[in-house]
């Protein structure tokens, strides 16, 4: 498992923002956790999707887990609201970066690097991949998924897209990261 360690700093900066989110009456579910120093909260208007999936979850619930883990990491993830209509925004804010949560349910070759380039157009920095069955998992299979979004033609240049998490049910178990340049692609 990784682990993200908190400085105190960022401890209290968590738990300052957590007592600003209790006073936001846009925000339910505000949690701190006093170990590792993690806080989450959902705006009332973020939309969870209520279709079940293929492993009899309502896919909404990835959401919950995936926010779960972060915040029992030391993370800030605050899922916020989502237009109507319109353009699709990410899901929320991880550490006050742009974060959309894509599940990965198939097997597909594409499965991976399809989500990512779906992030992508919704300008999110960074994506977590969210596998809620360990078969689903591979680190090949990760692997390969961001080096077929990478070397897609539809990838934007000027994507803002700098790093990838990777959470199999309830465990953080990549992390990667976008390199200076193009050609250098991907570091885990």
């Amino acid at each position: 498992m990784l682990h993200n360690w908190r400085s105190e700093l960022q401890f209290e900066e968590n738990y300052n923002e957590f007592l600003r989110l209790l006073q936001d009456e846009d925000y339910l579910e505000v949690t701190f956790d006093k170990e590792s120093g993690g806080v989450s909260a959902v705006h009332m208007l973020h939309k969870f999707d209520k279709q079940i999936g293929p492993y009899g979850v309502r896919r909404g619930d990835y959401e919950l887990t995936v926010v779960k883990v972060l915040r029992r990491l030391g993370h800030r993830i605050v899922l916020e609201a989502e237009p109507s209509s319109g353009e699709k925004k990410c899901d929320g804010l991880l550490d006050d970066v742009p974060t959309e949560i894509k599940a990965i349910e198939g097997t597909g070759e594409w499965a991976i690097s399809t989500k990512l380039l779906k992030a992508e157009r919704q300008h999110a920095q960074c994506v977590v991949l969210y596998f809620p069955e360990e078969v689903l998992y591979s680190f090949f299979r990760v692997s390969e998924g961001i080096r077929l979004f990478g070397t897609s033609p539809e990838v934007n240049p000027e994507s803002e897209l700098i790093r990838i998490l990777v959470i199999v049910g309830d465990e953080l178990v990549a992390c990667w990261n976008k390199k200076a340049t193009p050609i250098e692609g991907w570091s885990i």
